[in-house]
């Protein structure tokens, strides 16, 4: 069906946090921390083991959401993950240079700045990082709850259960250590 386009105003608010919790259960940190927010407001949850590798990422992030107001999941392209399609073809994985990451996040972002792969078909994304809207998550009914792991692919279901489109931020990378050394 027609999708109401999100909320793009000028005030757009996006609240980044590093998820943590003593039980395990990453969902419910998720669905807490969600909770606190407005509904036409952005969480973007960054694993631990991850870093931004450009300067201006928040900026980069807001323009991304106000030019794909279609959109209501994104995650990021990362040196080490899961999701084979959200490791760009030229990285060397292996390579744990902050200098090497940073310079190619800034190339990324040069190259695709806004543009968004649309992956809502695809096999379900590793959240490595996960941007999400507020109303959309109200609409999916939250994350689960059960288990630590997996809470990434059940969001990108959800989100396509319902009509909603999931992209990769193909302008975004993360250095994601992810069993690294």
């Amino acid at each position: 069906g027609i999708e109401k386009p999100l909320n793009t105003n000028i005030n757009l608010q996006v609240y980044h946090t590093i998820p943590w919790d003593t039980t395990k259960n990453l969902g419910a940190y998720y669905n807490k921390f969600m909770s606190l927010l407005q509904d036409e407001d952005w969480a973007c949850f960054l694993d631990g083991d991850a870093v931004h590798t450009t300067t201006y990422f928040g900026k980069y992030i807001e323009d991304i959401i106000r030019s794909n107001t279609e959109y209501g999941l994104f995650t990021c392209n990362a040196n080490r993950i899961g999701c084979k399609y959200q490791i760009p073809s030229n990285v060397d994985w292996s390579n744990d240079s902050q200098k090497y990451h940073r310079e190619l996040g800034d190339k990324l972002w040069s190259q695709y700045k806004t543009k968004v792969l649309d992956i809502t078909d695809n096999t379900p994304l590793s959240g490595v990082l996960i941007l999400i809207n507020k109303g959309k998550w109200n609409e999916v009914g939250g994350f689960k709850e059960d288990k630590m792991l997996s809470v990434d692919n059940d969001i990108h279901l959800r989100f396509r259960n319902a009509g909603f489109k999931v992209g990769l931020m193909q302008g975004i990378y993360v250095q994601h250590w992810y069993r690294g050394g």
